[in-house]
């Protein structure tokens, strides 16, 4: 008995210790310790739509805490998506996303890749990481992959127009800014946009105040 309980012991001990690593590590990402043998159980499409309502629900939230909650709720939910079946892009787009809006730079672009991975034209999985590295003012890398959404399906996409717009302005390409501000126009007939349009065509970029204000 004395000897059993010699080895029953270090192994208990042993078991701790790795379940306790392998939440600590689960806890480091932000993600819930789930155990892979439950995932076979799980409605795909159910926990899908759960996922998008938690993250609609972030998105609309005036709550600062409430919409914390509401995020890592699908965080969690897309990481598990990502688990039961990891060849579908949304879940890896979203997790992109939520990691974007964490500050988690690498994680956030290592989700947007591999959404990429499994389909390199996928024009939300561009758009998203384009908006990504907008949000950060690096236009070159933005542009590449608003280029990509665009020439993919989203050339009549508001947001996606209107940002090439405002990139090529900064680049004082104005060809390309006042083309991509006529189609936010005709997206979204919005005053300022209007104005934008008249002001390339009439102010002498090159010589003006204007021209240096929005390069620096």
């Amino acid at each position: 008995m004395k000897i059993c309980r010699n080895i029953i012991i270090p192994l208990l001990l042993l078991s701790l210790i790795l379940f306790f690593t392998n939440s600590a590590q689960a806890d480091e990402n932000g993600y819930s310790n789930f155990d892979d043998a439950g995932y076979s159980g799980i409605s795909y499409s159910a926990l899908l739509k759960d996922a998008d309502n938690d993250f609609l629900t972030f998105l609309k939230s005036p709550d600062a805490i409430k919409k914390e909650q509401y995020l890592n709720s699908a965080m969690n939910k897309y990481y598990v998506l990502t688990k039961i079946d990891n060849s579908k892009i949304p879940p890896c787009v979203q997790l992109g996303r939520i990691h974007d809006e964490k500050n988690n730079y690498d994680l956030a672009v290592e989700y947007f890749h591999k959404a990429l991975n499994i389909n390199a034209s996928h024009p939300y999985a561009n758009f998203y990481l384009g908006e990504f590295y907008f949000k950060r003012k690096e236009y070159i890398k933005a542009v590449k992959y608003y280029n990509r959404a665009y020439i993919n399906g989203l050339n009549r996409h508001y947001d996606l127009n209107y940002k090439l717009a405002v990139i090529h302005e900064k680049f004082a390409d104005l060809a390309n800014a006042k083309k991509y501000y006529e189609i936010s126009y005709s997206i979204k007939p919005e005053q300022f946009l209007k104005e934008k349009i008249l002001l390339i065509n009439e102010l002498n970029y090159d010589k003006s105040e204007y021209y240096h204000n929005i390069v620096e």
